[in-house]
């Protein structure tokens, strides 16, 4: 069994389509998404409608869809200012009542069983009451064991840290392949993972599939959306 595995899509539809053209030359079995479909990229809409549009996909929630779910509401949430509650809401905007209902339906952890591995998606680590807490960037693990001890899987998937990781540990193994549609680095490559399940035995390998930044990048200057200057320099990498 192959499963492609992808998180933090951001509304770059660009870079998705890629990913996806790769997961269907590897024969993917099925595809599981830990969340942040939506945010920062220019293409909200077409992005959650081809997210929709797969019949082999599992998506989880992330903080992204989460301000879509409560609403921009002062005190703003995550330390976040004036300029990015605005770009929220003009995404919010763009959507239609199609996507924000699948959205909505979404749950916030997913628990698998691929033959006699329990796997378990999430967007990081989440209190009983659907809080995000002690999330550790670029984590040992030290730190996966802390941020998860609450879920009971052989192998964690997660995103929310756009760089990604991979940490082994004595039975479990934490994965985040990495931001799909964000990865800072102005070279127009987007990740993503392909988890093998072989005889019951997982092989995890980092994928990466190029696509077009320029076209991104030039419906990011013709929308001009709010906070749109900070997000080329910060999730696209532009100097």
């Amino acid at each position: 069994m192959k499963i492609g595995i992808i998180t933090d899509v951001h509304n770059n539809v660009i870079a998705l389509n890629s990913i996806l053209k790769l997961f269907e030359e590897k024969e993917c079995d099925e595809i599981l998404c830990c969340g942040d479909i939506i945010g920062i990229g220019p293409f909200p809409e077409e992005t959650v409608q081809r997210i929709k549009s797969l019949t082999n996909i599992k998506c989880v929630l992330g903080n992204h869809e989460k301000y879509l779910i409560n609403g921009i509401k002062k005190p703003y949430p995550d330390g976040m200012d004036e300029t990015e509650a605005l770009h929220h809401e003009w995404e919010h905007s763009l959507l239609s009542d199609d996507s924000k209902q699948y959205i909505k339906q979404l749950p916030y952890i997913l628990h698998l069983d691929r033959g006699n591995l329990k796997l378990a998606v999430v967007h990081y680590s989440i209190s009983e009451d659907n809080r995000y807490i002690n999330f550790k960037p670029n984590p040992d693990i030290t730190d996966c064991e802390k941020m998860f001890s609450n879920i009971n899987a052989d192998i964690i998937l997660y995103g929310h840290d756009h760089r990604g990781s991979i940490v082994y540990g004595n039975d479990k193994i934490y994965i985040n392949c990495g931001s799909l549609g964000c990865t800072s680095t102005n070279e127009g490559i987007a990740q993503g993972g392909i988890l093998t399940i072989d005889q019951q035995k997982p092989a995890f390998q980092k994928v990466f599939a190029e696509y077009d930044l320029k076209r991104v990048l030039e419906e990011v200057d013709s929308i001009k959306y709010p906070a749109y200057e900070d997000i080329k320099k910060f999730f696209y990498g532009v100097k």
